[in-house]
């Protein structure tokens, strides 16, 4: 076992430095939007992400976004930043050919936050279908990040996984001395996220507490975990006899799980436009 240092603040993109230094801009100041704004702006891959994914049915509010500014400005601080993270995640998943990887992180990701988004509106909260949406995208930051910085290490970690049927942070405890979630909730302390967006990557999905159900987000985000590694995508996957009684056992109704494990939410995932855009990063 070796123990694996991140560094959360080197993060390669399009323009070496821009990342950090957005997550780094203090929210405080009264320059902060004119701040983010520029640095966007020097890195057209990523702006041209970020309008993009404003304007999709999750961000756009039955508007047009068609600046910067403006996006910005709607979204705030917070969802751009964690926006930026995940254009962060699409070049470092365009890059690799590793067909695990990209299943069972990237992928998982996409549809878990995309399905998350949609389980808290059926669950009556709409408003925080936003914040559901970028829950499922945080939630396995810390895997992306043991990837980028011990990538061999991380794969026999990931083959023990899926050879064991175990869950994946206890084998990134054995072969690289910490786990995604430790390396997750570090990751939003130094990002200068939302405190409360820890409870996103901290929590095990697989056994979340009865405590817990009442947070519509949270409990969104562990139903749509669970019905995506149902589908295959996610190492420790879970078998979908049982699916349906762990659903339930979070306090969905029984229709309302029917619904979610049917095919035809799946396939409304598959076609989502967010979903075709980033996992087919390659195109």
């Amino acid at each position: 076992m070796k123990h694996c240092d991140i560094d959360y603040k080197k993060i390669a993109t399009a323009q070496p430095g821009i990342i950090t230094k957005i997550i780094e801009i203090n929210e405080e100041s009264r320059n902060c939007f004119k701040e983010i704004d520029t640095l966007l702006r020097s890195d057209q891959t990523i702006a041209a992400f970020i309008l993009r994914v404003a304007n999709s049915p999750i961000y756009s509010r039955n508007q047009v976004i068609k600046t910067l500014p403006i996006a910005i400005s709607l979204l705030g601080i917070s969802i751009i930043r964690s926006l930026v993270i995940l254009a962060f995640s699409r070049a470092v998943f365009a890059k690799s050919r590793n067909e695990l990887i990209c299943k069972h992180v990237w992928h998982h990701s996409l549809l878990t936050a995309i399905a998350s988004h949609h389980i808290c509106y059926k669950l009556g909260n709409q408003e925080a279908g936003e914040e559901a949406f970028v829950a499922g995208l945080l939630h396995d930051i810390g895997k992306v990040l043991l990837f980028t910085h011990v990538q061999n290490e991380y794969m026999e970690a990931l083959n023990y996984a899926l050879e064991q049927h175990c869950p994946c942070a206890d084998a990134e405890q054995k072969f690289l001395g910490i786990n995604h979630r430790q390396v997750g909730e570090e990751a939003i302390k130094v990002w200068k996220l939302p405190e409360q967006f820890s409870r996103f990557v901290h929590n095990d999905l697989d056994r979340l507490a009865v405590d817990h159900i009442q947070d519509k987000v949270l409990l969104s985000l562990a139903a749509a975990n669970s019905i995506i590694k149902g589908r295959g995508f996610g190492a420790n996957t879970i078998d979908p006899s049982i699916q349906k009684e762990k659903l339930m056992e979070y306090g969905l109704s029984e229709e309302l799980s029917n619904q979610l494990l049917d095919e035809a939410f799946f396939e409304e995932l598959l076609t989502n436009d967010i979903y075709q855009f980033c996992a087919n990063a390659h195109n």
